[in-house]
C-alpha cells in the first residue's frame, strides 16, 4: 500500500504542468531586431554595416547610418507616441561603461529622426511628453520636452563616491521628479525634486551601500525596490507609496525576501501586477525566474521555470525574458514569424518586394 501511495505521488508530480515559454522567432534575424511593434506591422533592425533600418509593408528604409559595427538601442513606452534611439559607434572598439551615446527621438512607427544630444540611460516620461538622459562625467540629469527642445531643465547629483552609478529617474507630474542618488557612504537614497522651487528633498536613505534601488510608477503609485548586492545578506524589499507623496515613511511593504533578488522591475505591463526577476536559490547560488507581484493582494505568480533568466523587457506590449542568449515570450500573443498584417503591395508586386528585402538581409 505504501508503495502504491509513493508511486501515485511521484506520478502526480511528474504530471504537473511545467511552464514552457515560446522562443521569439521572426522573419528577420532576432539578433538584428531592435524593436518590433505589437501588431507586427513594422520593425526597426540594424545591420553590421552600421545602418538602422525600418521595415514595413514590403518596404525597407535606412533611417540612420553609422560606422561598421555600430550598435543601436530603441526604447518605447506604453504611451506609444515616441521611441528613443541610441547610437553607439564605438561599441566594438572602445569598452566603456560610461560612454556617451547619440540620442535621437522618433515618432512611434515613423522614420524621421530628431537629434536630442549625447548622454546615457535615457527614459521617456509623462506619456512620452518628456525625455531625460544622464551624463556620467558631469553627473547631471537633463530633462527636455519632446515637443519643444527649448523647454528643458537639469538636476545635478551629489554622488561623489561611485563614478559608475546610474540614477533611476521618473516624473510623476510636470512639477515633481523622483530620482536616486548616493550619499557620502555610498548608500542609495530617494529624492523628490520640485521644479517650482528648484529644490530636492531626501525622502528615503538606505542604511547600507550594499543595496541597489529601482523605482517605477504603477497605478498612480511609486514603487521602490531595494535589492541586496554582491552576496550581501540584505535581501529584498519592495514598497508602494500612493502619489502625491507627502510622507514616504508611511509607504506600504508589498514584498519581502531574505534572498537578494535580481529585480529589473516592470511596472507598465499590467494594471494589477508588477513583474521582476526573483531569486529562488541563495545569495551564493542563484536560481532566477520571472514572477508577477500583485500590488494589492501581495500574491506572487510564477511566470517561468528556467532558473537562469537574466533580463526582462517590455517591448511594445510583449514581455520578453532573456535566457542563455535567447529571447522567450512570457506574455503576448503575436506570432512574429507567421504574422501577415500587410495592408497593400507595392506597384512592382510581392515578388520583387520580397526579393528586395531578402537582398537586404543577405548583405547583412
Amino acid at each position: 500500500m505504501k508503495i502504491f501511495i509513493l508511486l501515485t505521488f511521484l506520478l502526480a508530480g511528474s504530471l504537473q504542468a511545467k511552464i514552457i515559454l515560446p522562443e521569439l522567432l521572426a522573419k528577420q534575424a532576432v539578433s538584428n531586431i531592435r524593436f518590433l511593434s505589437q501588431d507586427g506591422k513594422f520593425t526597426y533592425y540594424q545591420k553590421r554595416s552600421g545602418s538602422l533600418l525600418y521595415s514595413s509593408n514590403y518596404k525597407v528604409m535606412e533611417i540612420l547610418k553609422g560606422q561598421i559595427g555600430t550598435q543601436y538601442t530603441l526604447i518605447g513606452t506604453a504611451a506609444r507616441k515616441k521611441i528613443i534611439v541610441m547610437q553607439n559607434q564605438i561599441f566594438h572598439t572602445f569598452y566603456a561603461l560610461r560612454a556617451q551615446e547619440k540620442i535621437f527621438l522618433l515618432n512611434f512607427g515613423d522614420t524621421t529622426l530628431k537629434e536630442v544630444g549625447m548622454g546615457s540611460a535615457p527614459a521617456l516620461h509623462l506619456d512620452d511628453t518628456w525625455i531625460s538622459y544622464y551624463d556620467y562625467y558631469t553627473k547631471i540629469i537633463t530633462f527636455e520636452s519632446t515637443a519643444n527642445k527649448a523647454l528643458k531643465f537639469t538636476i545635478k547629483l551629489n554622488n561623489k563616491i561611485n563614478p559608475y552609478f546610474t540614477p533611476q529617474v521618473l516624473m510623476s507630474d510636470e512639477n515633481t521628479i523622483y530620482y536616486t542618488d548616493l550619499g557620502e557612504t555610498g548608500a542609495v537614497g530617494l529624492l523628490q525634486y520640485q521644479r517650482n522651487t528648484n529644490k530636492a528633498e531626501v525622502i528615503f536613505k538606505a542604511n547600507t551601500p550594499m543595496l541597489k534601488a529601482e523605482i517605477c510608477l504603477h497605478n498612480n503609485s511609486l514603487i521602490m525596490g531595494l535589492f541586496g548586492i554582491n552576496y550581501s545578506k540584505e535581501g529584498t524589499t519592495i514598497y508602494r507609496a500612493p502619489l502625491p507623496i507627502t510622507d514616504f515613511s508611511k509607504r506600504d511593504t508589498i514584498y519581502n525576501s531574505l534572498v537578494n533578488d535580481f529585480g529589473q522591475l516592470v511596472c507598465d505591463y499590467s494594471k494589477d501586477n508588477i513583474t521582476f526577476i526573483k531569486n529562488y536559490g541563495t545569495n551564493e547560488h542563484f536560481s532566477t525566474d520571472l514572477v508577477d507581484l500583485n500590488t494589492q493582494t501581495k500574491a506572487l505568480t510564477l511566470l517561468s521555470e528556467m532558473k537562469t533568466i537574466t533580463s526582462v523587457i517590455n517591448m511594445d506590449g510583449t514581455l520578453l525574458a532573456l535566457d542563455k542568449g535567447k529571447y522567450f515570450i512570457v506574455k503576448g500573443n503575436t506570432d512574429y514569424k507567421n504574422i501577415d498584417s500587410l495592408k497593400s503591395l507595392p506597384p512592382s508586386g510581392a515578388t520583387e518586394a520580397i526579393k528586395a528585402i531578402d537582398k537586404e538581409r543577405e548583405n547583412d
